[in-house]
């Protein structure tokens, strides 16, 4: 098994070695360099991936350098004479440059974000509101917040071109960076470590909140499809706790996360006029949804109504329950989320400590079942 997380290159070829450089510079990895003519020792044994031209692997068989899975056999020619060679030294790829560019990026760019991924994993929540002004956007906020408080990378997405920017809930407004309008995902896969340095974000306690949010220029400069599942597989990769608040009208990008998410929270207001409409938009979610649908109920309940009430009116598992805290909205209004303690403390903290815990525990079970023999 690799004992460190820096991909080897071994080659006398300088003008590889530059293209190699170049490529590791887009994926944002590291990169040590054996010019051959020696054995590269327990570097061979320890890189996270070794990257080979076709001389490095006749030299290899020659020395006969233990096998090892993540070996990749460069050329910047034709493949072909070099199939022989990348197949007896285990190569798992033969890459011809520059028409495989990509490919390799993909690869240095996996062990980039494995280098920073957090032992658990990434998870990815989808919050919505089950009615008008149910509070989804500040839970959602709140909760990436959170998780960032405790020591996670947490990516908070404003899928809603219409709520007026997500930036603003959680207080990064004059933080440079990208909104979505000015994301551009190309060929739909982002390096991870690329995306986080590129958005705003503010170090909290142990961990960092990212915040990629719609700008106020309308809904045609909100996210893609495209531009969500290569957002949402970046942070899943990063070992990020991935936050996603979506509008309560089905779209292509809401639909995309609901596929990908672990966990989807829906806001319901404790009255009889919000659940009716939380009991429709359960159902649209459940179209879509990959993961299971829960609830956070939001009080205050006027008219008395009990968390087995809503239950059985909008037909979702209750989560949590989100008691009023008046302090919270002045504290959103006066700096964000990020600039206040209201949102570590009271009903607030409660409720998203919950989500979280849940959210964990789905992804862990998951984990162990997919490892479990059948």
């Amino acid at each position: 098994m690799s004992t460190t997380t820096t991909p080897l290159l071994i080659t006398a070829d300088e003008a590889l070695a530059e293209d190699v450089a170049r490529l590791a510079a887009v994926a944002g990895c590291e990169l040590r360099r054996h010019d051959g003519g020696t054995a590269p020792g327990d570097r061979w044994r320890d890189a996270a991936l070794v990257l080979l031209d076709g001389p490095a692997a006749a030299e290899a068989l020659v020395a006969e350098l233990p096998r090892r899975p993540g070996v990749v056999v460069l050329t910047r020619g034709g493949v072909g004479p070099l199939w022989r060679p990348a197949f007896e030294v285990g190569a798992e790829a033969l890459l011809g440059l520059p028409a495989e560019e990509f490919r390799l990026v993909e690869l240095l760019t996996d062990v980039a974000d494995g280098a920073r991924a957090s032992p658990g994993g990434g998870r990815v929540l989808a919050v919505l509101g089950g009615a008008g002004g149910a509070g989804a956007s500040t839970l959602a906020a709140a909760t990436a917040v959170t998780a960032a408080r405790r020591g996670d990378g947490a990516l908070l997405l404003d899928c809603d071109p219409a709520g007026g920017g997500l930036d603003l809930t959680a207080g990064v407004e004059d933080s440079s960076g990208l909104r979505w309008s000015g994301l551009s995902v190309g060929d739909g896969r982002i390096p991870s470590g690329a995306l986080r340095a590129a958005l705003p974000g503010r170090r909290l306690g142990r961990g960092r909140l990212t915040v990629l949010s719609c700008d106020r220029s309308g809904p045609a400069n909100g996210p893609t499809a495209t531009s969500v599942r290569a957002v949402l597989d970046a942070g899943r990769r990063a070992g990020d706790v991935v936050v996603c608040d979506l509008p309560r009208t089905p779209s292509e990008p809401a639909a995309a996360v609901l596929r990908r998410a672990d966990l989807v929270v829906l806001v319901v207001p404790a009255e009889v006029r919000g659940c009716a409409s939380a009991a429709s938009t359960a159902e649209l979610v459940r179209e879509h949804a990959a993961g299971p649908v829960l609830a956070v109920v939001r009080g205050p309940a006027p008219g008395g109504l009990r968390v087995d009430d809503v239950e059985r009116a909008v037909g979702v598992e209750v989560l949590a329950v989100l008691r009023t805290q008046p302090a919270l909205a002045a504290a959103v209004d006066r700096g964000g989320l990020c600039a206040t303690r209201a949102g570590s403390r009271g009903p607030i903290a409660r409720a998203t400590g919950e989500v979280l815990r849940v959210l964990d525990e789905l992804v862990a079970g998951r984990a162990v079942a997919s490892c479990t023999p059948s």
